[in-house]
């Protein structure tokens, strides 16, 4: 292990004094850009990089958009002397089964640049595929190594034919512990490199020194590299992952450049690049631009922990009929891909074999969709309807007892709106006291020796209801406490003004950014008589808009989380 001869502290001190916190010249100094509408956030981009000193870009792509959606930035982008690198990749990816998907991006990349004119055209392509991140890793590691190797070759090869791309891969720190399939006198990570022109090391630390920092993380990669004459991007990121030591959120943008300098000229190895932060959304969060914010989009992509899956932007759907998952599960998987779907709430038919779900679930863990068992009644409030509730909860707990750690249920989530119900009186202390133990024995229950997740739906109107012994506690943010996550049912067909989810859910969402819950809004499609509810009537391309408009305006707010559709039913035959 390389030893320093300067504590940390007196060469940051030493730096900092003589040359302050500008970039080295010779080095790459690169963003990752995962979420970001190009139509109107690419001069944020650009001036982010200008400001910054940035001069290489890693671009999430969407294949569904058109070339001419990316030329301008590319053009824009190649004009100001910035590198772009499309990137992309999911966890399935790293499967066999999924292998079209890298060599499908690697030729959508390489058709771009024949399409768009020379001063439009991408430098490299990067593919983030992180299969660690499966349920199946824990399960059968080196079956997943495997099939992760040959797909990554083949990416390779695919990228490389018939073209100039530099071609580059994401990699956590720690795969240097791992010794490639079918060589096991060579660790994972230095085959990688050795396959690759270039490659990020997501040393996700918010310290340069120690045991535990970015040099020491780095070293044995930094080293095969200059083995094998191949590039080192070091990665970094601002995210607010929930754990600090793998970010730079809390400490903030100058903390994370005063190190960055320092790791420019500490590094010494010729393989080292450059540095690549994580990423364009977060930054603009800690250190907005000094004109106004610029949009943002859904969040669309996973989150970057190298250390284990972080929570990320959750876009899902309801599937209330059992039998629709029995008799057509492929196509629900297809409608969550095509949707770029990542949750399903998922309703049981309590009579069935657990046989009847496990492949559905084991298929949608596999392109990363979460599945959570879903049931409810409005009746399920009131006391004597505890046994319909425990039905419920022991067939999911018994299911995952005896399925495999792919075949599981991620959570439990009910549906109960006992105001639906002819005689409910919702300022019924007693009546709302009854549905109150139901919920806790809901979550109690569901607890209990799982780490299954609890969730419920609530209705945005119970903003002035106060809790039953507590009047100081609103009866929504009392709801959120108990929960895991909460689906506000949103139902309404716009964001923002008096009347529209933005205006009915205020109160909901400072509720949990207090208690620290997640929440997602749910919106209905579903056809009504009453059309402010649902967007049935306007259709998808309008129901898309308004959650663009709702993704904007919430992106400060900790605790949203995304956006659920009900349901999948009513969504699959809306209008375009």
């Amino acid at each position: 292990m390389y030893k320093k001869t300067l504590t940390f502290g007196i060469v940051c001190s030493i730096l900092m004094l003589l040359m302050g916190f500008s970039h080295p010249g010779n080095k790459q100094h690169a963003l990752w850009v995962k979420q970001a509408d190009l139509n109107t956030e690419t001069e944020d981009i650009l001036k982010l990089s200008k400001k910054q000193d940035l001069n290489q870009i890693y671009l999430k792509i969407n294949r569904q958009k058109t070339y001419g959606y990316y030329e301008t930035f590319l053009r824009k982008a190649n004009e100001a002397g910035i590198d772009v690198y499309a990137y992309g990749g999911k966890p399935s990816w790293g499967l066999e089964k999924n292998n079209y998907e890298s060599l499908s991006f690697a030729y959508w990349v390489k058709d771009y640049n024949n399409s768009v004119a020379e001063n439009a055209k991408m430098t490299g392509v990067m593919f983030k595929v992180l299969p660690y991140k499966l349920p199946q890793w824990s399960e059968d590691q080196t079956a997943i190594l495997k099939q992760w190797k040959n797909i990554m070759q083949a990416a390779y090869e695919e990228a490389k034919l018939n073209s100039s791309l530099k071609v580059s891969v994401a990699i956590p720190f720690w795969l240097d512990n791992i010794d490639t399939p079918g060589q096991a006198d060579m660790s994972f990570s230095t085959w990688l490199i050795r396959q690759f022109d270039e490659t990020a090391i997501l040393a996700y630390r918010d310290t340069m020194e120690g045991p535990n920092g970015v040099v020491e993380l780095t070293e044995n990669e930094l080293k095969a590299a200059s083995e094998y004459n191949k590039d080192i991007m070091i990665g970094v990121s601002l995210e607010n992952s929930g754990s600090d030591v793998v970010s730079f959120h809390e400490e903030g943008v100058d903390d994370l450049y005063m190190h960055l300098d320092v790791l420019d000229k500490h590094v010494t190895q010729s393989s080292y690049i450059g540095t690549v932060i994580d990423d364009f959304q977060s930054w603009l969060q800690l250190s907005p631009l000094p004109e106004e914010k610029s949009e943002t989009s859904p969040k669309e992509d996973e989150e970057e922990s190298t250390e284990s899956p972080q929570a990320e932007q959750k876009r899902g759907t309801y599937i209330w009929h059992a039998s629709n998952l029995i008799s057509e599960p492929d196509q629900i998987i297809q409608f969550a891909k095509e949707k770029d779907l990542n949750m399903l709430y998922t309703r049981l038919d309590l009579r069935q074999p657990f046989s009847k779900y496990q492949d559905f679930v084991e298929k949608a863990h596999e392109e990363g969709i979460e599945v959570h068992a879903m049931g409810g009644h409005p009746k399920w409030a009131l006391e004597q309807l505890q046994p319909r509730i425990m039905k419920l909860v022991n067939y999911v707990k018994k299911y995952n007892g005896e399925a495999t750690s792919a075949q599981k249920f991620d959570g439990i989530h009910i549906d109960v709106e006992p105001y639906t119900v002819n005689g409910w009186n919702r300022h019924n202390d007693e009546k709302l006291k009854e549905w109150m133990d139901n919920i806790k024995l809901f979550v109690k229950e569901s607890k209990e020796d799982t780490n299954l997740e609890v969730s419920m739906d609530l209705a945005m109107w119970w903003d002035d209801r106060k809790t039953p012994g507590n009047p100081d506690l609103p009866f929504n943010k009392w709801v959120m406490k108990q929960m895991d996550h909460t689906s506000v049912m949103a139902f309404r067909d716009y964001a923002e003004g008096p009347g529209g989810i933005l205006y009915m859910t205020e109160e909901e969402v400072n509720h949990a950014n207090n208690l620290g819950k997640p929440v997602l809004l749910s919106l209905e499609m579903r056809p009504s008589l009453i059309n402010k509810i649902t967007f049935a009537e306007e259709g998808k391309a309008k129901m898309r808009e308004q959650i663009d408009v709702l993704e904007n305006s919430l992106q400060d707010d900790a605790s949203y989380k995304g956006y659920m559709i009900h349901s999948y039913e009513y969504w699959k035959e809306a209008k375009e």
